[in-house]
């Protein structure tokens, strides 16, 4: 018989279930951030470290850093768990990786102080990390952090999708992920936003996960929320940011303009850099001007 169903659990807590289950799918997803380097990244030439410095926050079990490292990328990450992290260091250690990578625990808020000013050149937050902070204003601490470690000329992909509210309807993804005799599915359910106002911009997001191992089968229930903004919202908040948008790309890199759809990887840059005209302003961008009309869904 299997055991009943635990209380509420965030699975973040557990690193390998939440490796097994987010692990398949990272060499695609790493194949598009490389793809966005080679467009936008710094050339070879430039001179100093940053020209091959790639930075993740909120890094998690380290899934993209380890194949970073592999492909001979040096790379800085942090998380806010000390268990993430470690679970992150011993898979490094045992590919013999740890020499390219620097892992270091801090929060998305506060975290410039932990690395040299202006010495990234490609930092990546996928997947809507970013909707995990309580709202705009954690938001903007968090890029104004990111721009005081990015190098001039460096970027930032950030993967947000976009509200449109009063228009969305619940949704549902099922993922899943397998590693010898474990099996992890889950089971997400999506609530949107009720409305901009304030108090009201927060998508309530119901995970249950089921783990299936030889020895038995667990269910953990785990719910929290996203803060959430609608394409006014996010080209405003970044309107009061040190960094602006260089490109908009779908979830496969193409560029795109974020009207229509929800999920976006927003290519972003350090304002000075762009207003200064360097050779980060004379790349090809997809800078969209905002219109009255909310993104759609």
């Amino acid at each position: 018989m299997n055991p009943p169903p635990q209380a509420v659990q965030d699975f973040y807590d557990d690193p390998l279930v939440y490796d097994i289950l987010h692990t398949p799918g990272t060499h695609r997803e790493l194949e598009v951030l490389l793809s966005l380097h080679r467009r936008h990244g710094l050339k070879r030439s430039a001179k100093g470290s940053a020209a091959r410095l790639w930075l993740e926050p909120a890094c998690g079990t380290g899934r993209f850093v380890r194949l970073l490292a592999r492909r001979g990328h040096r790379v800085a990450a942090f998380d806010r768990s000390e268990a993430m992290l470690a679970y992150a260091r011993r898979r490094l250690d045992g590919m013999g990786l740890s020499g390219r990578v620097r892992l270091f625990r801090a929060e998305m808020t506060r975290f410039a102080q932990a690395l040299k000013p202006h010495s990234v050149a490609f930092a990546f937050n996928t997947i809507n990390t970013l909707r995990h902070l309580g709202g705009d204003e954690e938001v903007l601490a968090h890029l104004e952090e990111m721009a005081r470690v990015l190098h001039p000329h460096g970027v930032y992909v950030v993967g947000v999708s976009l509200s449109a509210y009063g228009r969305e309807l619940p949704t549902e993804d099922i993922w899943e992920g397998r590693r010898g005799r474990c099996h992890v599915q889950q089971i997400v359910q999506y609530l949107p936003p009720e409305g901009s106002r304030r108090g009201k911009r927060r998508e309530h997001v119901l995970s249950h996960l089921i783990v299936r191992r030889p020895r038995g089968t667990e269910h953990r229930d785990h719910a929290y929320e996203l803060h959430c903004f609608d394409r006014r919202q996010w080209h405003d908040l970044l309107r009061r940011s040190p960094l602006s948008i260089r490109e908009i790309t779908s979830d496969r890199g193409r560029p795109m303009a974020d009207h229509d759809g929800n999920y976006f990887l927003y290519v972003l840059e350090p304002r000075a850099s762009a207003a200064a005209g360097g050779a980060s302003s004379k790349r090809p961008t997809s800078r969209t001007e905002i219109s009255p009309r909310s993104s759609s869904s």
